[in-house]
């Protein structure tokens, strides 16, 4: 299965949790933590000293709380975020976060979730996962209430697959001459398993067109911070260069040019774009960012097909 995350093994002293050399075998358990540069789910072996149910989830909610000995990886909540209570009803876990929670990005948002889901899950007698924080129920950027979740919520890549490859062929959207509609170019792509769809999309945009009389919708020089997907959402973080770089086109071709080509080629129905880890912000003159884009043809140019 295709995975949006890419699971690094990690040394970690902290709690139980190491690295698995090779040859060795698996732990039962995975503890979760964030990369440095915070883009990254790392996901680590570990031997719990509990084994009932509500001792487990008791030690989980103390690892997640507890900041690694290890400087190469940081703890998956923010700052001065913490859990401090859970309940267990019908299979479904709550936990009750204390602390700055909303203040996060929102591709570290996405992250944080799915640590907690994967690491909570694994205990037996737990499906669900359900976050509320001091504001209440965690809620969307669109405001809508995120309900309970569960492993399958969220899509990622097994370190084992990190060397295997895919071949592709993917429909991609450009500007036009005149940079006021869109056009398609088909590029057939080898592309590592590890590396989520959306990313490779995204990667293929920032490369441009290939094609006489097709223009690019992305500055050469954009950084992609980082791709996660949840609940059929595609979040996609770029860096400063997506706002400040030139290109004659209209306001709408280039989030258009992305969300038609995400949408149209990996199991998404939205997708939202931030910058530099903030969503809350106006793409030229007024494209919200704060707001999932679905699909749209209607700027792509006639007969472009």
């Amino acid at each position: 299965m295709r995975r949006v995350f890419s699971i690094l093994a990690a040394l970690l002293l902290l709690a139980g949790c190491s690295r698995q050399e090779d040859g060795e075998t698996p732990g039962d358990y995975m503890m979760y933590y964030l990369s440095l540069d915070g883009t990254q789910v790392v996901e680590a072996a570990c031997e719990p000293e509990k084994t009932d149910g509500g001792e487990l989830i008791q030690e989980f909610v103390r690892w997640f709380n507890e900041t690694p000995k290890e400087e190469d990886y940081q703890r998956l909540l923010a700052k001065d975020v913490e859990i401090a209570d859970y309940t267990l009803t019908d299979r479904t876990l709550t936990l009750k976060l204390t602390g700055p929670y909303e203040e996060m990005s929102r591709p570290r948002d996405v992250l944080v979730r799915a640590g907690l889901v994967r690491g909570f899950t694994q205990v037996s007698g737990v499906d669900r996962v359900q976050i509320v924080t001091d504001q209440g129920d965690l809620k969307d950027s669109a405001g809508n209430v995120i309900g309970p979740m569960t492993r399958e919520s969220f899509v990622e890549n097994a370190g084992k697959e990190i060397n295997n490859y895919q071949y592709t062929t993917l429909t991609l959207y450009f500007a036009n001459e005149t940079g006021d509609h869109l056009v398609t170019e088909t590029r057939s792509v080898y592309y590592s398993t590890s590396m989520p769809l959306e990313r490779v999309v995204v990667e293929q945009l920032v490369k441009g067109p290939s094609e006489a009389g097709h223009y690019a919708v992305l500055p050469s020089g954009t950084n992609i911070l980082s791709v996660t997907t949840s609940d059929d959402i595609a979040y996609i973080n770029l860096d400063d260069t997506f706002m400040n770089g030139a290109l004659s086109v209209a306001q709408e071709i280039p989030v258009y040019a992305l969300v038609n080509s995400i949408t149209t080629n990996c199991p998404v129905q939205k997708v939202q774009l931030s910058i530099s880890g903030e969503s809350d912000v106006t793409f030229r003159e007024s494209m919200k960012l704060n707001q999932f884009y679905e699909k749209d043809l209607s700027y792509l140019e006639e007969n472009s097909e």
